[in-house]
């Protein structure tokens, strides 16, 4: 069953790897449009390259999760195989995380390179940024996961719609905490946000209570304790559906 994993996240690296190729090469264009660019800084933090470059797996956590749902209309051939349900699940999450990972480093490559055809790789330096944004932004991208590999379980057969409501609702309920709505209205659009990854990235403090977390430990274990939970109960959801006659 997971070769069919694979082959999906095949299908999702290479539409990606095509998007940040064609990027990677405008931005080259554009940067030697007057010549070889000048240098304004001395050093190229390559903490900040790598932080960079983990967005990768933040955008494609929701293509990634919708790949147990994708089976909805087959689970009945998928179930008659000599393997746990629950088996099968864990290792198309196995197969998610590890094409997540590959964006990371893809990307990551891909921006070393550009710099490297500029002149400027020998500006890299290793930078004084903490190294503690890594696991939080890591969080993100797990509980972007988990969110969308929970609700597609809870609603199976709408695995596209899903995704795509996942990215309207991470992009529309930050703008709704600043509407002024009446208190209580008000609250509730807070409490949304909390189920919004992208808002475990602010960096900075929360006025007014509007912003979920400072970009430090505690949106980072909160991250993570979301997203671990919505895949151990949206794989355990999937494991036990019952397929129709």
């Amino acid at each position: 069953m997971e070769y069919v994993a694979i082959l999906r996240a095949r299908r999702i690296l290479t539409w990606y790897a095509i998007v940040i190729v064609a990027i990677g090469a405008l931005g080259l264009a554009l940067a030697l449009k007057d010549g070889s660019p000048k240098v304004t800084n001395s050093s190229i933090p390559f903490i900040g390259l790598v932080i960079g470059s983990m967005l990768g797996p933040v955008i494609l956590a929701s293509f990634f999760a919708i790949g147990l749902d994708d089976e909805h209309r087959t689970l009945a051939i998928a179930w008659t195989r000599p393997i746990a349900r629950l088996a099968i699940a864990w290792r198309y999450v196995a197969v998610a995380f590890v094409g997540m990972l590959a964006s990371w480093i893809f990307t990551l490559a891909v921006a070393l390179a550009a710099l490297a055809v500029l002149g400027l790789a020998r500006y890299i330096e290793p930078g004084s940024q903490s190294w503690t944004s890594i696991p939080l932004i890591l969080g993100v991208a797990v509980m972007w996961y988990g969110l969308v590999l929970f609700v597609s379980a809870v609603f199976p057969g709408h695995p596209a719609r899903i995704a795509g409501a996942s990215w309207a609702y991470a992009l529309i309920v930050p703008a709704l905490t600043h509407v002024p709505f009446p208190p209580l209205l008000h609250q509730v659009t807070v409490a949304l946000n909390y189920l919004n990854p992208l808002s475990y990235l602010q960096s900075s403090s929360r006025p007014g209570g509007d912003m979920v977390f400072a970009n430090g430990m505690a949106g980072m274990y909160v991250a993570w304790a979301i997203g671990i939970a919505c895949v151990v109960a949206g794989t355990y959801l999937w494991a036990n559906r019952e397929v129709k006659a």
